[in-house]
């Protein structure tokens, strides 16, 4: 898994049907620990309401993954709110659906369409970002090639992060897996081999 999709952020939307109201709640960037504080904090949030149904993949490689109907029928809530997060392939993310009910019953198949019509409804209105698995290099630059590493990085080829300004210029940039040479060969020519790169044999996953 070189990179995964998440959703930036919290965000919330609510929808009425036959008189039962339906509140999705959708937040990115959790691990198993931070999807079940989540959970807990919509319940929090809504101590009233007569369910509060989720799913949640909580890795980047969609493996850990939960979900509960919260007494809705088997099958009818939980399961479809993991699917959405399925089919727009999205990793450590987490989906609750609160429902109100209405005194309508919606029947198996309305509660599916009900609940993974919500769960879709807060990812559309969601910022979607993507994560990328990265090298870090250090970086030494002269103050002269400074605008050359910063040219990459508005190309989106790296990441520049903590960066000292002292006699000459030390930076930690992240560069995509994969695309480490060629970022080598870009800054060794750019620079006209004046730069100095130490990578270090460590991956992670980084907004680029």
């Amino acid at each position: 898994m070189k990179s995964y999709r998440f959703v930036d952020g919290e965000y919330e939307i609510r929808q009425e049907i036959k008189r039962s109201v339906f509140i999705a709640t959708v937040k990115g960037e959790i691990d198993d620990a931070g999807a079940e504080e989540f959970v807990k904090a919509i319940k929090k949030r809504y101590p009233d309401a007569t369910h509060n149904c989720y799913a949640y993949i909580s890795d980047e490689f969609g493996v850990r993954t939960r979900f509960s109907d919260d007494g809705e029928p088997g099958g009818t809530a939980g399961q479809p709110i993991l699917e959405v997060l399925k089919r727009q392939d999205l990793r450590r993310t987490a989906i609750v659906v609160t429902r109100y009910f209405g005194g309508i019953k919606l029947g198996a198949s309305g509660l599916v369409g009900a609940y993974s019509g919500a769960a879709a409804g807060a990812v559309k209105k969601a910022k979607i970002g993507v994560k990328y698995q990265c090298a870090k290099y250090v970086v030494g630059l002269d103050y002269a090639d400074l605008a050359q590493l910063e040219r990459a990085a508005r190309e989106g080829v790296c990441t520049i992060d903590n960066v000292l300004y002292d006699e000459a210029i030390r930076a930690e940039v992240f560069v995509k897996r994969d695309e480490e040479i060629a970022f080598e060969e870009y800054i060794k020519s750019a620079t006209f081999g004046r730069a100095q790169l130490s990578k270090e044999q460590v991956y992670e996953y980084k907004t680029m």
